[in-house]
């Protein structure tokens, strides 16, 4: 049994997003293997987004570390996690979800041999962690343009600062003086006292080549017993197809637009299917369109049993694609984009298609080719939860990864 401590600066459960559902599940299933695990969670009173959790509903042991917007600042941070992970003396500290202040933890907790996991591109991208600037994928890169990136989080964060609107990253950003030349600096510092990074696809290891000599591409996943592989209803030609776009489906770079124009293209000459999303906006009305109101989790997986097939049309580089996964695990079909994460997960012309972010015609055609052919949708969702349950089930990812990483760092 080792003693695991896990170091998350911004987790809240009931889940505010993928970080939190990916680490509930790696320290439930690393609980579950037999090791003894602890969570430290920072709490800020004024957040609705950092440490909304309640300690007592976790299955898993917690602690949560309190502060106000007046005390979150680096050195009380890091002062405070420092004391309270080496009170618990754990054998390897897991450092979980944070921006600008994880490397200021990450340094004062170097005594420990300790691993990290990057959701997104928060080692490359200063400006809000998307890598994604005027309407495209960026090209510049913190860790490699420090002062051309620090120019471009300052002019960001500049009308955030000045209204006083202090989101998570924005407040990360002042009380780790994110802003200052030296700050890259300790980003490189606390990156090379890490025993292990993890990442969720190739592009983002590739992207720390030379910077790290043990970047591990790990997947997230999903409980696949949680998403039932219910058949799809019998439909006839003429009977109404749902297309379904799971997540955030408001954010402009989940890439609803490209669905949305994919659909009137085909609305042009067919009628037989509808566009269903999690989408605020009730003034959004197209004939083939329905939104849904936001789910919780558990909810949202449900409504895949209503799919016909599965979108992800992200215009931007998702690090990993949790929707797919959950698609798939659901038995259905997936058009997704070629960028990103969803390239490592869709698999081109066996559990769905891969697509050029938006090319609303190239996803037109590939969507008519499953609206035309159910045995088809059926063959590849079929194909889809093998995959799910082959490579992305919880318990698999738990024992052909972080139990090898836990070996290897025993040794």
């Amino acid at each position: 049994m080792v003693r695991l401590a896990f170091v998350d600066l911004i987790f809240s459960w009931p889940p505010n997003g993928g970080a939190d559902i990916d680490c509930h599940h790696v320290i439930s299933g690393l609980q579950r293997a037999g090791h003894d695990v602890h969570l430290f969670v920072a709490h800020e009173r004024e957040s609705t987004e950092r440490g909304r959790v309640d300690p007592a509903d976790l299955p898993f042991p917690a602690t949560r570390l309190d502060f106000t917007r007046r005390t979150l600042r680096a050195d009380r941070v890091a002062r405070a996690f420092q004391e309270a992970v080496d009170a618990w003396r754990p054998d390897i500290v897991f450092l979980m979800h944070g921006f600008a202040l994880k490397p200021h933890v990450a340094l004062a907790l170097a005594h420990h041999r300790t691993v990290s996991r990057y959701y997104a591109h928060e080692l490359a991208c200063a400006r809000d962690a998307l890598r994604f600037k005027d309407g495209a994928p960026c090209p510049n890169d913190y860790l490699r343009t420090p002062d051309l990136c620090r120019r471009c989080a300052l002019d960001h964060q500049r009308q955030a600062i000045r209204q006083w609107r202090f989101r998570t990253w924005t407040a990360d950003y002042l009380a780790a003086r994110a802003y200052a030349p030296a700050y890259h600096a300790q980003v490189l510092a606390a990156l090379r006292t890490m025993d292990a990074v993890m990442v969720y696809h190739g592009a983002l290891r590739t992207h720390l080549e030379g910077l790290h000599d043990n970047v591990l591409v790990i997947p997230g996943g999903v409980s696949v017993t949680a998403v039932a592989a219910q058949a799809a209803p019998e439909k006839g030609p003429g009977d109404e197809k749902i297309i379904f776009m799971s997540g955030r489906a408001d954010d402009p770079l989940k890439g609803l637009d490209t669905l949305l124009e994919a659909g009137r293209i085909l609305w042009e000459r067919r009628q037989d299917f509808v566009i269903l999303a999690t989408h605020f906006d009730a003034t959004l009305r197209r004939p083939y369109f329905r939104s849904v109101p936001w789910r919780d989790h558990a909810g949202a997986l449900a409504l895949y049993a209503q799919a016909d097939i599965c979108a992800a049309p992200s215009i931007w580089a998702e690090p990993f694609g949790l929707t797919a996964v959950e698609a798939m695990a659901a038995g259905r079909p997936v058009c997704a984009s070629r960028i990103g994460g969803l390239q490592d997960i869709v698999r081109h012309g066996e559990t769905g298609f891969l697509l050029s972010p938006g090319d609303a015609p190239e996803w037109a055609k590939a969507l008519e080719i499953l609206l035309d052919n159910p045995a088809l949708r059926r063959e590849m969702g079929a194909a889809g939860r093998r995959v799910a349950e082959t490579e992305y089930d919880w318990d698999r990812v738990i024992a052909r990864h972080y139990l090898p990483l836990l070996e290897r760092l025993g040794s």
